[in-house]
């Protein structure tokens, strides 16, 4: 059993690390199983670890194997993955290009090397995969690729442009760096031919033909993202709805510049310890059925002028309604108060020439003065009453 020290490095020499007879320089070989996690039985005979990507091989100019149904798993040796900080791990059934190189005993003299394995052979030009199908009399040509992926007609590979760097996942996910002229785009013409553009796709649209190229269409790609120098984006909102705006921006379908667009059915910004900060020179736009903002501490808009609702901005006007300070509002009523409740005690003993009382009018004076008196208390100017919102605050 192998011992592993902190830098992941065998000390005792692993079974199965020797070379196997023959030359493994730069020879072509057939996946027939890998280690992808602890799970698999031989993690711990190869270095637990380090075998993480290994592969069983078999050279494909071998005759004397069975290539029958119960000979498919029959091997010739292992062999390694070449690089670590990019790799496209093959599948069963894949064709991959070995070559020898150091084992992990190299600093103590260790001569005898190991195999590994670079990129699998592009035998069907295509991302899904390039596994060959096993031959036999008996059984018809059909391809397995092993377990935890399953084989999909409809994942198509991307139409290339020139000068393209593709990057494209199995399953349909891809990186695009583009910019070059062609026919078969429509982010890049005469007028911007050159200018960088880098696409990032998760998934593709519905093809009927998984072996025809297609082009990103960021309106039915599942998650998109797509950054832009000098490129119109035909992106279709789900919401175009602005009413609040004066002259409304520009669709990102008629933008031309540099610009970002994220595109999904759901996007999610959290910030775990600090901000979010949105800035933007012209405005930011927010439109949808509802918008929902919460604040725990409190929400604080700031503007010049700040209008609630479209024809507060478009009224002209005495139409053009302003918001009242509570606590003025109410030392105004206070001060019309007070005027009145003096009215009212006037009026309370407000007698005839003769000096003789008026009881309707004695009588009425009283009744508004003890109503008027309670209307006041309900005022409080410099703090809170029942008459002014204990949430919302103006200037």
């Amino acid at each position: 059993m192998s011992f592993i020290d902190y830098n992941f490095r065998t000390k005792a020499q692993p079974v199965g690390n020797n070379k196997p007879s023959g030359d493994t320089s730069l020879a072509p070989a057939r996946v027939i199983d890998i280690i992808m996690d602890d799970e698999h039985p031989d993690y711990d005979t190869y270095g637990g670890p380090n075998s993480i990507g290994m592969v069983y091989y078999r050279f494909i100019s071998q005759e004397d194997i069975d290539t029958s149904e119960e000979g498919e798993s029959e091997y010739t040796g292992q062999a390694f993955p070449l690089t670590t900080s990019h790799r496209l791990l093959p599948l069963k059934n894949e064709i991959i290009l070995l070559t020898e190189g150091p084992d992990p005993l190299v600093d103590e003299g260790s001569g005898t090397g190991r195999v590994y394995y670079t990129t699998s052979y592009s035998i069907w030009n295509h991302p899904h995969h390039n596994a060959i199908p096993v031959r036999t009399e008996d059984k018809p040509e059909e391809v397995n690729i092993g377990t935890g992926i399953e084989l999909d007609s409809k994942i198509s590979p991307l139409q290339p442009f020139p000068g393209d760097v593709l990057m494209e996942g199995r399953l349909g996910q891809s990186i695009r760096f583009a910019g070059g002229l062609s026919t078969k785009s429509t982010f890049t013409d005469e007028s911007n031919v050159n200018k960088p553009l880098i696409i990032i796709s998760n998934g593709q649209k519905e093809t009927e033909d998984g072996f025809l190229h297609i082009v990103e269409d960021i309106n039915q790609d599942p998650s998109s993202i797509y950054m832009t120098s000098d490129n119109i984006i035909p992106l279709t909102l789900a919401n175009e709805k602005r009413d609040s705006y004066e002259t409304s921006p520009d669709l990102p379908s008629s933008y031309k510049g540099s610009q970002l667009l994220l595109n999904s059915d759901r996007l999610t910004l959290n910030a775990r310890e600090s901000d979010i900060l949105l800035s933007s020179k012209t405005s930011i736009g927010l439109n949808s059925n509802t918008v929902n903002i919460d604040g725990k501490d409190y929400l604080c808009v700031d503007a010049d002028k700040i209008y609630l609702g479209s024809k507060a901005r478009i009224n002209k006007g005495a139409n053009k309604q302003p918001v009242v300070l509570g606590h003025r509002m109410e030392a105004f009523l206070g001060d019309m108060l007070d005027q009145l409740i003096s009215i009212s005690k006037a009026l309370g003993k407000a007698k005839t020439v003769k000096g003789d009382p008026i009881p309707t009018i004695n009588l009425r004076g009283a009744s508004a003065q003890l109503v008027l008196k309670q209307l006041k208390n309900q005022l409080n100017p410099s703090g809170g009453s029942t008459l002014k919102s204990k949430k919302t605050f103006v200037e």
